[in-house]
């Protein structure tokens, strides 16, 4: 049977007003309009609903029976477009970009953060190299960015100094191989280059023994225990061990990272998402204090 909702919703005004004059002036119809709309209600289901009199209608039993499943459809229907109207009201796309590392070890707490504070923000993330990160921020692609070696003609806020630190295996030593094995991000990376450029200036003797696009996979060579790598310092697993000049390795610059966005200070939801993001790197940040010291032993 494929009766509608406007015929469900006005029979129920019928019964409760107990006439279809009264419920034409509730619902705004015309009285003619409300008796066709039940007559065909009462056609499609093939038997009548309501006892009609000069005085009004009353539920016949058959009725009253369809009046109680016909209320359920209609405040399911009901809730329904409540929730709707609940969940994507004001509903915004945030296009937030960083670079693997920091998506893999800040995004999880971060976004648990930003779905409790923002229900309604749809987030979406592009992970990339930094350099490439900039170049399409300056295309207007992006709504926040989170990244390193931020060019000097964009609008960023300094948010931290990050140093750049040499790991190996927690139990390797690979770091006294004569001709250092070392694993790398691929071309396009710029801490590739001030890592090459560290050795080189050293003279340390290195050999390229992986490269990777991913965090994640740069991660799993060096726990391998067969090569080393350098990653940002709040970026370093637990599974790591970090090494020094005691190590024979190079000292490695810092990275001065960056938060952007063109939209701060004239889109509301936009600025509350960025300021989530400079308090969630801060209290990150402490929590890093505490446990520093466990990763140089």
């Amino acid at each position: 049977m494929k009766w509608s909702l406007d015929q469900l919703r006005t029979f129920i005004y019928v019964a409760d007003l107990g006439g279809f004059s009264r419920a034409g002036e509730r619902l705004f119809l015309a009285q003619s309009t409300v008796s066709w709309q039940v007559q065909q209600l009462e056609r499609q289901i093939g038997v009548p609903l309501l006892y009609r009199t000069p005085k009004g209608v009353t539920l016949t039993e058959k009725g009253h029976a369809f009046y109680l499943r016909a209320q359920k459809v209609i405040n399911a229907n009901d809730e329904a477009e409540r929730w709707l109207a609940q969940s994507f009201a004001d509903r915004q796309i945030i296009r937030f970009a960083t670079t693997d590392c920091y998506a893999t070890c800040l995004l999880p707490s971060l976004l648990e953060l930003w779905k409790c504070q923002f229900p309604n923000v749809q987030v979406t993330l592009d992970c990339s190299f930094s350099t490439d990160i900039w170049k399409r921020y300056k295309n207007g692609e992006f709504d926040i960015a989170l990244a390193q070696h931020c060019p000097s003609d964009i609008d960023a806020e300094p948010i931290r100094v990050e140093p750049l630190e040499w790991v190996c295996a927690r139990n390797s030593l690979v770091w006294k191989q004569s001709t250092l094995p070392v694993a790398l991000f691929e071309y396009g990376c710029p801490d590739r280059e001030f890592i090459l450029n560290a050795l080189k200036g050293a003279g340390r003797e290195y050999r390229v023994e992986f490269e990777t696009y991913s965090y994640g996979g740069l991660v799993a060579a060096v726990e391998s225990g067969a090569v080393v790598s350098a990653l940002p310092k709040s970026t370093i697993p637990p599974t790591l061990r970090r090494l020094d000049s005691q190590h024979c390795l190079p000292r490695l610059p810092s990275l001065n990272v960056n938060l952007a966005s063109p939209q701060k200070s004239s889109d509301h939801i936009c600025s509350q998402l960025y300021d989530a993001v400079v308090l969630h790197l801060a209290e990150y940040e402490q929590s890093l204090t505490t446990k520093g010291e466990e990763l140089l032993q």
